[in-house]
């Protein structure tokens, strides 16, 4: 059994996942983008015994919408969790937050919510780090 870790920006709290996790998807719908502030989030999730939180007093949650919970760092406001009264067997975690995953990312969901904006991305150019060395897709 291999482990996955993660923390906030921070480092107040801190997670270590047992693996294997369930899946891995790309959420595109608005209550993600907006409590992430980014065009779609990459969630995985393991059963609830599989997920060790260090630094565990300073999580805050905030109620997204009925039956549905984010935790984040209280300090640095980093988004590192996500609980629903609908799937109890499984905490969902931001693939964002963590050092490495342990599955390809398998689906989009919500993606008829997905930001305009963002197709055609994959044919962008690429930079290496913020400056002007290209980069090729890979």
């Amino acid at each position: 059994m291999s482990v996955l870790t993660g923390r906030c920006a921070c480092g107040e709290v801190g997670l270590t996942l047992r693996t294997p996790t369930l899946f891995a998807s790309h959420c595109h719908c608005a209550t993600c983008r907006a409590v992430h502030a980014a065009p779609f989030v990459t969630w995985t999730a393991v059963p609830p015994e599989a997920l060790r939180i260090r630094g565990e007093e300073g999580l805050r949650w905030y109620a997204s919408s009925p039956g549905a919970r984010r935790g984040f760092c209280g300090t640095c406001g980093t988004p590192l969790l996500f609980r629903g009264v609908d799937t109890p067997d499984r905490v969902y975690v931001p693939v964002s937050v963590l050092d490495g995953l342990d599955r390809p990312v398998d689906a989009h969901v919500s993606y008829e919510e997905h930001v305009r904006w963002l197709e055609g991305a994959e044919g962008l150019p690429c930079f290496v780090g913020k400056g002007t060395m290209p980069l090729g897709w890979r």
